[in-house]
């Protein structure tokens, strides 16, 4: 009997310290972010309801997505005004702002950075950068720059131009857009933080913009009628890609801290490190060991556990432990039961990442009983 009562004892210790382990891993993460995608934010009812819900769900950081396909969320002179407002002049940038000041909840402005339209109908808006400036989309072929032809493929097919529409980060007069429209935001807005995602190409092949096509040819052999830029040493086409989204960054970055030196930069990229490069233009391991992002966000949606540990095990072995805490792993609840998105919750909570963020938002609000059986892995 005494051998029987050990034995209990010993196991039920056991027992008690793999209950205190995962809740010590749950525990770590400083960042609990949730992203809130753009069609829940236009009124001051359903923006009041994401805010209940974010502090009764134990998340603390928000990503509220108030650029979507080349439009704006807020009040802007740059921007036009998204189509889901076009009859009121609400704010909902100013209003999640001004709300979350009574909570202790930070909002991060999350902007589409290069996705620019996905319909095969043209924007309603007649001052939008697709009808305006054709010539700043990003193409992989000639024929791409011709929007209207474009659109009357896509309308056929949808997978006939991708995703859709992105700017041509190769494109200078693409990034002074950009650039001002930051600027705006800044000047109009007390941010927590800055989320940029679609900071990428379209995928492989794409880049081929004309304009930017030029300038990295003057780069290369020079070409009459631009100046020759001074290089030490000329770079490969990819590299010249990826160098166009780190300028950005790094000139985005340089304002951002300029206008509020407490908001926090973060950029959403692809989970392994090796594929963001080659394929999407996105060196976030050099964002990161620059500065021009102080979060990486890594869109780790597989619902696969085996995919979504390699990713992880990708980003441990080749970034610096002195960043991971930067790192704020991307979870998917749209495409996994919330048993399998606590699994990956707690895989995240085996590395000294900063902490984790869930897609999205609007899984919750279809299915409520998801996040009452995810809550556990957030406390």
């Amino acid at each position: 009997m005494n051998h029987f009562w050990i034995f209990y004892r010993r196991a039920t210790f056991v027992a008690l310290l793999f209950l205190v382990n995962i809740d010590l891993n749950a525990s770590i993460f400083n960042v609990r972010a949730l992203w809130i995608v753009r069609d829940h934010i236009t009124n001051k009812e359903s923006i009041d309801d994401i805010l209940i819900f974010a502090e009764n769900n134990n998340y603390n950081h928000l990503f509220v997505q108030v650029r979507g396909r080349g439009d704006a969320y807020y009040n802007s002179k740059l921007v036009p005004r998204t189509h889901l407002l076009k009859n009121n002049d609400f704010d909902p940038l100013e209003y999640i702002l001004k709300k979350s000041k009574r909570t202790s909840i930070k909002i991060h402005a999350w902007l589409n950075v290069y996705y620019l339209w996905s319909s095969s109908q043209k924007p309603s808006q007649d001052q939008h950068i697709l009808l305006n400036h054709p010539e700043w989309i990003d193409t992989k072929l000639p024929d791409q720059m011709d929007i209207g032809k474009v659109l009357s493929a896509m309308a056929k097919d949808r997978k006939i131009n991708g995703e859709g529409f992105y700017l041509a980060p190769t494109h200078p007069e693409v990034d002074a857009h950009l650039q001002n429209i930051i600027t705006e935001l800044l000047q109009s807005y007390n941010l927590d933080g800055i989320h940029f995602d679609y900071i990428r190409y379209h995928n492989l092949g794409w880049g081929m913009n004309p304009t930017g096509l030029k300038f990295f040819l003057n780069y290369s052999i020079g070409m009459p009628g631009l100046p020759v830029l001074e290089v030490k040493e000329k770079p490969s086409f990819a590299q010249y890609k990826r160098s166009a989204i780190t300028r950005f960054l790094n000139k985005a970055s340089t304002r951002i801290k300029a206008y509020q030196p407490k908001c926090v930069i973060s950029a959403a990229v692809k989970p392994n490190l090796f594929n963001a490069r080659d394929t999407f233009g996105q060196e976030w391991d050099v964002w990161l060991a620059k500065g021009y992002i102080d979060w990486a966000v890594p869109m780790n949606y597989s619902n696969e556990n085996k995919t979504f540990e390699k990713n992880l095990k990708i980003i441990k072995d080749n970034i610096p432990s002195k960043y991971l805490n930067r790192i704020i792993m991307g979870i998917g609840a749209y495409n996994q039961n919330p048993r399998f998105a606590g699994q990956k919750i707690y895989r995240s909570g085996k590395y000294d990442f900063g902490g984790i963020s869930i897609f999205s938002y609007t899984v919750f609000k279809d299915e409520p009983n998801y996040a009452k059986q995810l809550i556990k892995y957030l406390n």
